[in-house]
């Protein structure tokens, strides 16, 4: 008779709230991260997760590898502190970088990461050569990574999370065409993705038939060229992009203004096209980057721009019909307003798509697009798109008023309010407030921003009131800072100058505030613990403590701040209310710098 097994079987240990809540956080980041590459064209590999192996003699793991057409794209994810994490992945992903050709020889013999080789074998392997391979590294984190941490990583594309919420909303709507916006964001040229790569073709463009109107025909600033033409809707789609309102791309002053795709419409045009089969009447206003665009006449004579927009030779003041020759790139015409009418023939998944996928081969669109002179400035540009926007949509009830006055915002970087944003962008980005203050709307338990714009920032740098002695702009040294007090000028540069040094006299002084706190004062105040001390009423206060310093000619440097503040941390920073900043600074004046 079998004797019974007294061995107990080892209890599960059971994981605490706090522990559940962070495996729930990791997945959910996995699932919207892996919809949005799925969504793109990618496919995820199975059993990557949790394989440790050893690479050029160290160890390490990956967490995903996702593959489309030639891009193998490494992910890692993150939602604790990225810091330390991101620098202890550096030495691997330096070594990745060093030489890709030899680390894909590696994913294909590692026995641990055998679903890589039979993925190779089964679609890649038939399809491209190694060298036709391209491995990008993608860092996913939920918390924002400081710049200074960033520019220790070389060659690593860091999927920031106002980036990821942009992509999940983009690749819901229109799928696979969001690939070319991707692309750019990786930093892959059209030519090298796919099919592409195998053309020996170092240069593609494509030929339409359209016309050129003339300033004298448009009362367009001189040299701005007006050239309309048809266009496949596959072709535009993959040379389209729009500067979206919480986007990824950095353009300074003017950009992102356009809202993102309303789904419901997309639908209900998509079901127009499968319906009825038929074109779109209406033209879609774009603007068209000078250099990747070319113009013949009617006997195919290329009829050259000079840098003023002017062409060479006899400016004809007539339309002219012309053969009109884009480059195939990506993101190289700019929608200013018919976005929808555009990504309804986006590459779907839907019951339309099969009706759609031959439409947007043989269905021609009327593009207008504006041609900048070469000599124009990227702000001028800019600011002509974003005021013709405002222009085409003032009357429409779909553009709501805060989206009109963002623009009107951005069209006025010169303002106290427009200054004072990117002042503190500038201080979230590095120093230490780095990743404190608030950015985007899904940051939770962050400094916010709408008060120490309004009742800080603004007063401390404004440039508009000449008694003012208590301004930054005051005690600024720079000899043409008159420049920036008149009205519609284009000095960028100088105001980049004003922005940056207002920057450094506010960081030197929270550099010696936060050395002479202890590590648990310089957080965020969590009104639960009561721990923290770090609210809009504590900025605010050492704001205005600058104003006071600067008003006193007792500004300096970070060590002597330091010597000064000592004894800051027995400071009753929580006696203050929320809206007694001037008390505040003027009591830190009081008892750190007045004798």
């Amino acid at each position: 008779m079998r004797k019974k097994n007294n061995i107990k079987k080892k209890s599960a240990k059971k994981l605490s709230p706090q522990e559940l809540a962070i495996i729930k956080e990791q997945k959910a980041q996995r699932n919207e991260i892996s919809n949005i590459l799925k969504n793109i064209g990618f496919s995820r590999l199975t059993y990557i997760d949790g394989k440790h192996f050893e690479y050029d003699n160290r160890k390490s793991e990956m967490d995903d590898i996702f593959v489309c057409e030639n891009i193998i794209l490494i992910v890692e994810y993150t939602i604790g502190s990225p810091g330390d994490h991101l620098l202890k992945k550096n030495y691997f992903y330096n070594k990745i970088n060093q030489d890709k050709r030899s680390f894909i020889d590696f994913l294909l013999k590692e026995e641990k990461l055998v679903s890589f080789r039979n993925y190779y074998q089964d679609y890649i392997e038939k399809k491209y050569s190694k060298n036709q391979l391209i491995v990008k590294i993608l860092y996913c984190s939920k918390q924002t990574i400081s710049e200074d941490h960033k520019k220790l990583v070389e060659d690593v594309y860091f999927f920031d999370y106002h980036i990821v919420k942009y992509f999940s909303s983009l690749t819901k709507v229109i799928k696979k065409t969001s690939k070319y916006e991707f692309l750019d964001f990786l930093k892959i040229p059209i030519k090298q993705f796919g099919e592409n790569i195998k053309t020996s073709c170092s240069h593609s463009s494509d030929t339409f038939l359209g016309h050129i109107l003339p300033e004298e025909k448009s009362s367009f600033k001189e040299g701005y060229k007006i050239v309309s033409f048809y266009i496949d809707a596959e072709s535009l789609l993959k040379r389209a992009y729009v500067f979206r309102q919480s986007g990824w791309r950095d353009v300074e002053n003017v950009g992102h203004y356009q809202r993102m795709l309303v789904p419901k419409k997309i639908n209900s045009m998509r079901k127009y096209l499968a319906d009825k089969n038929r074109v779109f009447i209406n033209n879609i206003i774009s603007s068209i980057a000078i250099d990747k665009i070319k113009l013949y006449d009617k006997d195919n004579n290329e009829l050259r721009l000079n840098e003023n927009g002017q062409f060479f030779g006899e400016n004809s003041i007539e339309v002219t019909p012309a053969a009109i020759e884009i480059s195939d790139e990506c993101n190289i015409i700019g929608i200013i307003d018919g976005q929808h009418r555009t990504y309804a023939y986006h590459e779907g998944d839907d019951q339309y798509e099969t009706l759609i996928s031959e439409q947007r081969k043989i269905q021609n669109l009327l593009v207008t697009g504006i041609l900048f002179p070469s000599s124009e400035s990227i702000q001028k540009r800019l600011n002509f798109e974003a005021n013709l926007f405002l222009e085409i949509n003032s009357n429409q009830t779909n553009a709501s008023s805060q989206l009109k006055q963002e623009i009107e915002l951005m069209l006025s970087p010169f303002s106290s309010v427009a200054i004072a944003k990117k002042i503190l962008a500038g201080l979230n980005k590095s120093g230490p407030l780095s990743n404190l203050i608030e950015q985007y709307w899904y940051e939770k338990g962050k400094i916010k921003t709408a008060s120490i714009v309004s009742y800080a920032l603004k007063p401390l740098i404004k440039i508009e009131d000449i008694k003012a002695r208590d301004s930054i702009y005051f005690i600024w040294s720079n000899k043409d800072k008159q420049k920036l007090k008149i009205r519609n000028n284009e000095e960028y540069q100088l105001l980049n100058e004003y922005i940056d040094f207002s920057i450094e006299k506010i960081r030197d002084l929270f550099i010696a505030v936060k050395d002479n706190l202890s590590h648990d004062q310089w957080q965020t105040y969590n009104s639960q613990t009561s721990q923290g001390i770090l609210t809009v009423t504590f900025i605010n206060g050492v704001l205005n403590l600058l104003r006071l310093l600067i008003e006193n000619n007792k500004v300096t440097t970070i060590d002597i701040y330091r010597k000064q503040l000592k004894g800051i941390k027995d400071f009753k920073f929580k006696s203050f209310k929320s809206s007694q900043y001037r008390k505040m600074g003027e009591s830190l004046y009081n008892t750190y710098f007045a004798v």
